[in-house]
């Protein structure tokens, strides 16, 4: 201790801070450095794990990538036979569908002919009759002063079975 005096050092004043740098040391090594080891511990494993996934996705992407294209050339295999079937088919469906174009052809002519008969007979008689009601005004606003009722009863009847007799 003599020595320690020689050097001007305190030994008591040594000792003392050498317990208080103890303390600090395991308060910091309980309280700073396991978290932080800790923290790195499960980071470092957290990273081994993504790698592992990634490499893990990458080889499921290799395959399915090998899957996709042996996909695509059975497709290919495949729309190449079903395009041939196709045409065959395309082919005679050109000509059954030829064949029943010249028949409906033939039936909507006819259809159309009937149709036209019979739109033409209810035009001329929807003619008279607006014609026979344009003259029975046109009659009516010259005749009103000199008509009396019966005589305009008695016109409207001959009229009326004028009409029924332009019908026939």
């Amino acid at each position: 201790m003599e020595l320690f005096t020689k050097l001007g050092i305190d030994w008591r004043l040594l000792l003392a801070q050498l317990v208080n740098f103890l303390i600090l040391l395991a308060v910091l090594y309980r309280f700073l450095y396991k978290p932080m080891l800790r923290l790195l511990t499960e980071r470092s494993e957290k990273i081994a794990r993504s790698l592992h996934e990634a490499k893990r996705i990458e080889e499921e992407a290799a395959k399915a990538a090998r899957v996709r294209e042996e996909l695509i050339l059975k497709a290919r295999e495949e729309a190449r036979g079903i395009m041939k079937d196709a045409q065959t088919r395309a082919e005679e469906t050109r000509t059954e569908a030829a064949e029943k174009a010249r028949a409906e052809t033939e039936r909507i002519v006819a259809t159309g002919k009937a149709l036209l008969q019979s739109e033409k007979s209810a035009m001329l008689s929807e003619a008279r009759k607006e014609l026979s009601e344009l003259v029975i005004t046109a009659t009516e606003r010259v005749l009103r002063e000199t008509i009396t009722e019966e005589r305009e009863q008695k016109l409207i009847k001959e009229t009326v079975r004028a009409i029924a007799e332009a019908k026939k």
